[in-house]
């Protein structure tokens, strides 16, 4: 290994796994607790007014995937060859901050408007104006936004458990915060304020964490021109790919809001939170595939077979999870609606979930694809692909949530993972030989 590079974990692929499922899998298990608690501390419509804030910032994430993604990738490559790891992150930071103070500038300057838009006919959540709602929830995703760029550098030098344990305790500590301030005010203002401190909290924790990870202790460095005409090049495609997948997670209950109110909004959040594990499990547990393939890769064309071989193996394994998840999570389907959402739904709508859940199985067969693909560079056809069928499903929800409702917002979703089933024959094409 060249330069100050770090020494490289030798955890066997299920040790990576097992860590790799622990830290993805923190988020929506804190998500699903503070949803079975937030259902029960406020009112249907002020969860539904809830959901529809952090939908809307959430279109702010759509650098969240792409930079999270392009700095595992980097900093990978970059200590796999022995270049500045710091240069990487910074160049990271500077973007996600950079493009935050401009969004919550402006949702401060057009408030009123942005909430009219996304809100339609409510006016206020517990005494508080709905464009200060909005910028709190963005505010909250701000932060969240700066964090990933951390977690992802730690990903990229492999440290799967260290990322674990931090994630794990950082998404408990949030989730009880949040519960506990949504049980003492039922104020959706003081859960976004809660949710804010609490994560800015950690994300010190974990810039604590990474900085001790690095050879040179050092958390920020100057990039080369050439390291950040690279970064922004692959992660160019990237956050269109990131774009299009936030209009596509979230139009959908926006929409629905719009045409049905924040109350049926929040019914089908619950729909979408239960059966995108379906594809979030299986996704979590072989996150590790993109800094393993993108090392494997920088490191010659020795390890190309070792790549085919792993790539075909996580791919089996994958589907036949994801399978075996999408029975389970149907068959346990009225049991899980009483578990999560207490008396909140009434009606299970078995073709809702059955078309979502068949949606994230196959989404779910595309992860081992998607990941090779994009350790290999190839993220201008992976964003072409999946913005094309994320485009398609969006068109799809303007026509069909109208006259279908939830149905029709379910259906829609399909038109995205049939197009991401092209992704298996560009790995198969991409593949080194």
């Amino acid at each position: 290994m060249r330069g100050n590079a770090p020494a490289w974990p030798s955890a066997p692929a299920a040790t990576r796994a097992l860590w790799s499922g622990v830290d993805a899998a923190a988020y929506p298990l804190a998500t699903l607790v503070m949803l079975a608690g937030l259902v029960r501390a406020l009112s249907g419509a002020d969860y539904g007014i809830l959901v529809l804030a952090l939908a809307a910032s959430g279109l702010s994430l759509a650098i969240n995937p792409a930079i999270a993604a392009t700095t595992t990738r980097f900093v990978s490559q970059a200590a796999g060859t022995g270049r500045s790891i710091a240069g990487v992150i910074s160049a990271a930071l500077l973007a996600v901050a950079a493009i935050d103070v401009v969004l919550l500038a402006l949702t401060a300057l057009f408030r009123a408007t942005l909430a009219r838009w996304v809100f339609g006919t409510a006016t206020t959540a517990g005494g508080l104006a709905l464009g200060d709602v909005l910028w709190l929830a963005l505010l909250a995703v701000a932060i969240q936004q700066l964090d990933a760029v951390l977690a992802a550098s730690i990903r990229g030098l492999e440290r799967f458990a260290r990322q674990a344990l931090i994630e794990t305790l950082a998404r408990a500590a949030l989730a009880a915060g949040v519960m506990w301030v949504a049980w003492s005010t039922h104020s959706v203002a003081a859960v976004l304020v809660v949710q804010s401190l609490v994560c800015a909290l950690w994300l010190l924790v974990r810039a604590l964490a990474l900085r001790a990870l690095l050879p040179d202790r050092r958390l920020f460095g100057r990039a080369g021109a050439a390291q950040i005409r690279a970064l922004f090049e692959y992660g160019g495609w990237m956050w269109l790919t990131a774009l299009a997948g936030v209009l596509y997670t979230t139009a959908d209950r926006i929409i629905l809001g719009r045409w049905m109110g924040p109350t049926v909004a929040g019914q089908y959040n619950i729909y979408v939170q239960l059966t995108q594990l379906v594809h979030f499990v299986p996704s979590s547990l072989f996150a590790f595939a993109l800094p393993v393939f993108t090392r494997l890769a920088s490191q010659g064309e020795g390890n190309a077979a070792q790549i085919g071989r792993s790539y075909r193996s996580y791919l089996r394994i994958i589907s036949l999870l994801a399978l075996l998840m999408a029975g389970a999570l149907l068959l346990a389907w009225p049991l899980l609606l009483r578990v999560f959402a207490g008396g909140a739904i009434q009606d299970s709508q078995w073709m809702v979930a059955g078309l979502l859940t068949l949606n994230f199985l196959v989404l779910a067969c595309n992860v081992a694809p998607y990941y090779l693909l994009l350790a290999l560079g190839h993220s201008r056809s992976v964003s072409m692909v999946t913005a094309g069928g994320m485009g398609a499903a969006l068109l799809l929800m303007l026509v069909l949530i109208p006259h279908f409702g939830l149905a029709g917002a379910a259906l829609a979703r399909l038109a995205y993972g049939a197009a991401a089933l092209l992704l298996v024959l560009l790995a198969r094409r991409a593949l080194p030989r």
